[in-house]
Order: C-alpha cells, then sequence, then structure tokens
C-alpha cells in the first residue's frame, strides 16, 4: 500500500502528517508544542510526499494569520503578534492544496519575553525605605519586581534596567530575599530569583547649605547674586537673610527670595555683613557668605598714604583701595580690631572638588577675601607648620588642614599645636598616623615629633627672649634637644590612627581616611613613664592623657615664644628684625598683658603696631623679599584686579618655586635660616629668586597685563589710561600707586626715557606698570 506524508519541524517544534492515497484516505499526524515570546519568529518546514507537494499555511484556520494571532508565510515563518492575546495558544496548519483534508498541525504558546537578572544595586538592602536597582535583559515597560512573595511599585528604565522601591523592617537584618522580575499579562513569565541581604538601616544624612561665593565685595547700592546648594534633601528650598534678619534691611542691605543682595545706600558698620540661606527643610542648616560693602572709589584714585600701604603690605596680601579707604577711616589699632571680629571666610570642602580646585580657591581667598588680616596670619602660620600636596594629593588631605591654620588664626598656639597633631592631614604627611609602640609590629615613628619641636615650637637652639642663641661656657650653641627627646616624645604620640570610614569596623591600625580627627587606639600606645625637655610623664597614662601632657611640656617651653616670633615676623614684615623686636613680640606670645600664654590675636597685634614694624622711612636691613604668590596677588590687589575663584593657573608657580599648598619639603618653599649670599643678612626668599624665577616672574606679569589669563587674573589700568598722554602724570600715578611715593629720581628719569619711545597711550602704560614691577623697589616689601 502506497503512503503519503507530510511532516511541520522547525527547532522545537515538528508537526508530522501522513497522507493515504486518494483511493483509501490514510493519514497519519503527529503533533508538537512550542512557546514563542511576544514578537519574536520562528521557521516551520513542511516535508510533503504528495503530488503536487504545495501547502498553504494558516493560524487559527486563517490562511497568513493576523495580527491578532500572529501571521505565517507562505514558506512557513511563523511571527507571533506584538500583544499576546487573552487566549494565546494558538494552532499553526500547514495544509495540503491538493487533498484539503490533509494537514499537519502545531500548539503554539504566546508568552511574554523572558527577563534574565544580573545584578541588584545596593546588596545589602539597607532597612527601611529602599530603592533597588536590578539589571538583565528582556525587561518590559510591564515588568514588576517581586522581593519575595511581594510586589514592588517598579520603574521602568530601559530594556536592561527596572528599579523597585520598598521598605524592610529591621527585623529582618542579617536576612536574604529572593528578588524576581515577572513580565505580566497572558504568558506571563518570571525570571530566576536573584538573591539579596538585609543590611542595617543607614543614618539619615545632615542636611548641609552651601552660599557661593563665600565672599564679596559690593560698592553701595550695587547688586551681587548668591547661589545655594542644599544637598542631601529633595526640599532645596531655603530662606535668606542679612545679619539674621530675614530679606535684610535699609541699613544692612536686602535680600530677595532668589538670593540677589542689594547693599544699603550708605557703608554700614561694621561693613562686613553676613548673608545666611537657612534650609527649609532643616532649619537649624545654613550656609553663610560675607559682603563687604565700600563706598564707591572716586574716579582717579588719591596718591596713596605710604604708612597705610605699608601697613597693608604687611597685615593683608597688599593694599586694596577698599582697605585703603577703611585703614584710613579707622586707624590702625580699630581696622585690627574689625578685623579680629570679622567672621571668618569660609574654606570650601564639597564634593567634585579635585586639588586644582583648591589651589584655585586659595589664591581667590588670599586676594578678595574681606578677613584679609586672617588670611595673612594663616598663610604666616602655613609657612611654619607645613603639610604639601605633593604627598597629601587630594583635597580632603589638604583642605581640613587649611580650614585648621584659619580657624586657630585668631585662637591659641597652643590650640593649634593640639589639632594639628591629632589631624589625619599631619597624621599621614609626617607618619604620625599608626605610629606605635616598640614590638614585632613595629616602632614609634619619630617624623612628626622631630619636626613638632624642630620647626613647629623650638628650634635647634636654646634662645635668649630676643631671639638671640643661648651659649654655653665655651661660647657653643645648646641644643634645644637630644635625639633622646625626640624618642621619648615619639613614645607619648603613639596610639593615633585614621578616622574609622563610614561602614568600615574599627581596626588596630585603620586605613586612610581623612573626615575628623584621629582615633586613639590605647593597644598601639607605650605606657610607660617618659621624660623630656624638662617634663615628666607618668606611667600607665592613655594616649590622649600622654598628648596633652606632650603638647602642653613642648607649648610651655621658653624658647616658642621668641621662635615663633621670629619665623612670624619674617614672614610678615621684615627678614632680620632687631632682637627688641623679637623680644617685644615674645613678650607678648608668653603674656598678652592679662597672663594668657599663645594669644595669636595680641602676637598679630605685637608684630603690626611695633615701632620697628611702623618705620616708614626705609633703613639698609629694613623690608623682605616678596616671595612669587604674595608678589603676583598683591600686584592684583594694587591695580584693582580680580582673580577668579575657580582660576586654572596655580601651575605657572611650579618653575617659580611656589606653587601653592605644594611646597617641596616640611621646611616650606625655602629655609627660614638662608641667607643672602655673601651677606650676613637673612633672606628666605631670596633662596628661589633665581634668575631663571625672575624672568617667569616678568613673565606671568605681562601675561595679566596682555590678558593670557583672560577673567581668571585680571587687573585694571582704566586710571593709568586717563593720564597716559602725560608722561610726568604717568610715572607719579605709577609712584603712587605702586611704590606709595618712594620711587628714586634715577628710576624716574631712566622711565621718561623708556616711556618716550612708546607710540601710543596703551604701550605707554604696559610699559611704565611693568617695568616698575619688574624693579627692585617693588620686588622687596619695605
Amino acid at each position: 500500500m502506497n503512503r503519503a506524508h507530510i511532516k511541520l519541524s522547525a527547532l522545537a517544534l515538528v508537526a508530522f502528517a501522513s497522507i493515504a492515497q486518494a483511493q483509501n484516505g490514510v493519514v497519519e499526524t503527529y503533533s508538537a508544542t512550542a512557546s514563542i515570546p511576544i514578537g519574536t519568529s520562528r521557521q516551520f518546514t513542511a516535508y510533503v510526499s504528495l503530488s503536487p507537494a504545495t501547502l498553504k499555511w494558516s493560524v487559527n484556520d486563517v490562511v497568513g494569520g493576523n495580527s491578532t494571532v500572529g501571521t505565517v508565510s507562505t514558506t512557513g515563518l511563523y511571527t507571533a503578534p506584538a500583544v499576546a492575546p487573552i487566549a494565546n495558544v494558538v494552532t499553526l496548519k500547514a495544509t495540503s492544496t491538493a487533498y484539503p483534508t490533509k494537514f499537519g498541525k502545531s500548539t503554539i504558546t504566546i508568552v511574554q519575553p523572558t527577563p534574565w537578572v544580573y545584578g541588584a544595586s545596593p546588596n545589602p538592602i539597607p532597612a527601611g525605605a529602599f530603592t533597588l536597582k536590578l539589571t538583565g535583559t528582556g525587561y518590559v515597560p510591564t515588568s514588576v519586581v517581586m522581593f519575595g512573595a511581594t510586589q514592588l511599585p517598579t520603574v521602568y528604565k530601559s530594556a536592561t534596567e527596572v528599579w523597585g522601591t520598598g521598605t524592610v523592617a529591621t527585623s529582618m537584618v542579617g536576612q536574604s530575599v529572593a528578588v524576581t522580575i515577572k513580565n505580566p499579562g497572558p504568558g506571563a513569565v518570571t525570571s530566576q530569583a536573584r538573591m539579596v541581604s538585609i543590611g542595617a538601616a543607614t543614618p539619615p544624612a545632615n542636611v548641609t547649605v552651601l552660599v557661593t561665593p563665600t565672599s564679596s565685595n559690593v560698592k553701595v547700592g550695587a547688586t551681587q547674586q548668591y547661589v545655594s546648594t542644599v544637598s542631601n534633601t529633595s526640599n532645596t528650598a531655603v530662606t535668606w537673610s542679612v545679619n539674621g534678619v530675614n530679606g535684610g534691611s535699609a541699613a544692612v542691605g536686602t535680600i530677595s527670595a532668589t538670593g540677589l543682595y542689594t547693599a544699603p545706600a550708605a557703608v554700614p558698620n561694621p561693613a562686613t555683613v553676613t548673608i545666611r540661606a537657612t534650609s527649609a527643610a532643616q532649619p537649624t542648616a545654613g550656609g553663610n557668605a560675607t559682603a563687604l560693602v565700600a563706598a564707591n572709589p572716586p574716579p582717579n584714585p588719591p596718591p596713596l598714604n605710604l604708612s597705610h600701604a605699608r601697613f597693608l603690605d604687611q597685615a593683608a596680601f597688599g593694599p586694596s583701595a577698599a582697605d585703603l579707604a577703611r585703614v584710613a577711616q579707622l586707624g590702625f589699632d580699630a581696622w585690627l580690631d574689625e578685623q579680629l571680629a570679622l567672621p571668618e571666610t569660609v574654606v570650601p570642602h564639597v564634593a567634585g572638588m579635585n586639588i586644582g580646585t583648591v589651589q584655585g580657591d586659595y589664591q581667590w581667598r588670599l586676594a578678595h577675601a574681606p578677613d584679609q588680616l586672617r588670611q595673612r596670619a594663616a598663610y604666616a602660620l602655613g609657612q611654619i607648620i607645613v603639610i604639601s600636596a605633593n604627598k597629601n594629593i587630594y583635597p580632603d588631605e589638604v583642605v581640613p588642614y587649611l580650614q585648621i591654620l584659619s580657624r586657630n588664626a585668631f585662637g591659641n598656639y597652643k590650640t593649634l599645636l593640639r589639632e594639628i597633631t591629632m589631624s589625619p592631614q599631619m597624621g599621614k604627611y609626617l607618619d604620625l598616623a599608626n605610629s606605635r609602640r616598640p614590638g614585632l609590629a613595629g616602632g614609634a615613628n619619630e617624623n612628626y615629633p622631630r619636626e613638632l619641636m624642630q620647626l613647629f615650637s623650638l628650634g635647634l637652639v636654646m634662645l635668649n627672649p630676643d631671639g638671640s642663641a643661648k651659649l654655653d661656657a665655651q661660647g657653643k650653641t645648646i641644643p634645644t634637644y637630644t635625639q633622646q627627646t625626640v624618642q621619648q616624645v615619639a613614645l607619648a604620640l603613639t596610639g593615633w590612627t585614621y578616622p574609622t570610614a563610614p561602614g568600615a569596623a574599627p581596626r588596630s591600625t585603620n586605613n586612610e581616611y581623612f573626615v575628623g580627627q584621629m582615633e586613639v587606639r590605647e593597644g598601639n600606645h607605650d605606657t610607660t613613664a617618659k621624660s623630656f625637655l624638662g617634663c615628666n610623664l607618668p606611667g600607665g597614662q592613655t594616649v590622649q592623657m600622654d598628648t596633652d601632657a606632650t603638647i602642653d611640656c613642648i607649648f610651655n617651653h621658653p624658647n616658642v615664644g621668641p621662635f615663633i616670633a621670629t619665623r612670624l615676623i619674617r614672614s610678615m614684615v621684615e627678614s632680620n628684625p632687631s632682637p627688641g623686636y623679637i623680644q617685644r613680640v615674645a613678650a607678648k606670645f608668653d603674656n598678652n598683658g592679662a597672663g594668657v600664654r599663645g594669644d595669636m590675636k595680641a602676637v598679630w597685634k605685637a608684630i603690626l603696631l611695633d615701632a620697628e614694624a611702623r618705620q616708614d622711612a626705609a633703613t639698609i636691613n629694613q623690608g623682605k623679599l616678596k616671595e612669587p604668590l604674595y608678589f603676583i596677588t598683591s600686584f592684583i590687589r594694587g591695580m584693582g584686579g580680580k582673580i577668579a575663584q575657580a582660576n586654572n593657573y596655580a601651575y605657572v608657580y611650579v618653575d617659580m618655586g611656589n606653587k601653592p599648598l605644594t611646597p617641596p619639603s616640611v621646611f616650606s618653599f625655602y629655609s627660614p635660616m638662608y641667607r643672602i649670599p655673601k651677606s650676613p643678612l637673612f633672606g628666605p626668599e631670596f633662596q628661589i629668586y633665581t634668575p631663571t624665577e625672575s624672568v617667569l616672574r616678568a613673565n606671568m606679569v605681562y601675561g595679566i597685563m596682555g590678558g593670557q589669563f583672560g577673567s581668571e587674573a585680571t587687573i585694571d589700568l582704566t586710571p593709568f589710561l586717563a593720564v597716559a598722554p602725560s608722561i610726568p602724570q604717568l610715572i607719579d600715578l605709577v609712584n603712587s600707586r605702586m611704590l606709595y611715593g618712594r620711587m628714586p629720581q634715577q628710576m624716574k628719569t631712566s622711565l621718561t626715557t623708556a616711556l618716550t619711545a612708546a607710540y601710543d597711550d596703551k604701550q605707554r602704560v604696559t610699559m611704565a606698570v611693568y617695568l616698575t614691577a619688574l624693579s627692585g623697589q617693588y620686588a622687596v616689601q619695605f
């Protein structure tokens, strides 16, 4: 008996139809089932032994199918519909055209795409409210996240990412939950499970508010826009106030709901006002900025007062028009009192900063912060107590150090030493972090103890109250301390480690982390008795007790007053102070007049108001060379210029040996003991004043004048251009503004010759300012 057969097959789907010869009508049919995701296609093949061997294809008996049940081509390519029908099981047939009753068929289930979960974040999930981010494939807009048996509110991000939100009780901490993705609807499909664990709840973050700019100078009646940045809350609304008054007032200036400050019609007293943005979400959180309100200067400024200008060379980063006016109005004493009472200009530390951002902001504060005395004081202290971005390369390794200097600039020197000792920034730079008692695991590190005494407080030799070296019977200097002293102090300071990072378990010696002060580890501390510098520390004391006793001992050493007085006078006033000057300042360090030792407010006043500092007739040994950073900053301030807060030109100081915050060693940029070659005089800054550096300094001045740095560093030449047609008037103005009237006649003659060759007013002004800036009279702070 002859038999005819039809056989349908494709991947996992086969239909076989056996069709008998027409005379006996025998048919054998074999059927199979398959699942096909919506929108996908699968090829079917029919094998026919009839003649003719032609077929017609249908879905649910509709030839060719349709968009509801899926379509099939004349060659058997089946395409599932884009949306699964409610009745998602369909029948595919291949029917012989010669024998319509002979066919093969398959049953197809139309299903959703199969989702897969490859990753879950966070894992573990913190107890409380959470958002779980799942990555994988096969996700559709209707996908839902299943947290165990609970369906979570789900946000579809893409075919490879969905988010589920929910809440877990703290009682579930330590448990694991199966997470799946379900694609619902007819033909619903669920992914394989991904296990996530439940961890401890994340503590709520404190709301922080940053106001920018942090400080500004505003002319009377002018406006300044302030911007608030609110972190750790979705509610970013703030309330603006001036000196504690919401919206401000006519006396101190007003501020709008959008942060636009309008200065009052007259300069308030004090002239600096506080702008505050208070968080609406957390009223105890807020950020401050300051505005120095200044009168509008006359179009052509009058000749500078020599005494006032010299005072600001020492007490600030050179004289600006606003500071000169204020000194003239108040006098030296009252100006210092006002500066000592000003709020501290914020040293910002925000997310996204890099070390270049820190250096740019640092230069801006030196030039434009209203609390100029604090900036000058912190700068001088930073030349004694040094860290460097050469080793501490990230902002959190530098900014808190700057904050310590700024915060303690008007405080007590003992507090400064104590905070620096326990700061992880110094802990890294001079290796005090993880210094531990002698044993198999190591020993006490001597780097910080040595520099604490040699550079930060005592110096190498015993001093008289006037800063001169004490001599023994043989006429030799007497060492302040010995190697044994260093070893004893090192033992006393063992047991400090870095702060514990959030989420980390405290360790015997923590890894580097820089938020907060260092932590104690009593097990790493040497508890034996110590003896040094005439002080005795009993055995059995804790880390903090030994540290406090060590700082007390060093701070009360008789060398500290004359040693620190000498360093600060050299930084701010002159390189070769007289013994009497040093002794007067050291005496004020030892006793501020009220029995307090180390009162820096009293020290700054003693330095700046001393008769030797206020001697305006220059003597042969008076003054100091301006280091590059001070030189450029004071040049910009004195020329009515601006340094942008977000400037990026710190690199130009590299070859001048004075890149901001990046001294080459713990001795800072130059040795405090460096003497001018072939001279008995001290001149620390001359150590980096090479022929190359002098040319680079000139190039930077010319670049600023020519606009090389754009808006990052500018000066205002308008007053000079106004008198440029008259060479004598131009020279007089340059003499007044830059040299405070001290230009020698020989220099005036040389300038006249040079300016006569200029071909226009602009070139004449450029030459006059440039040549004066390069002169020895301008390079030295008299």
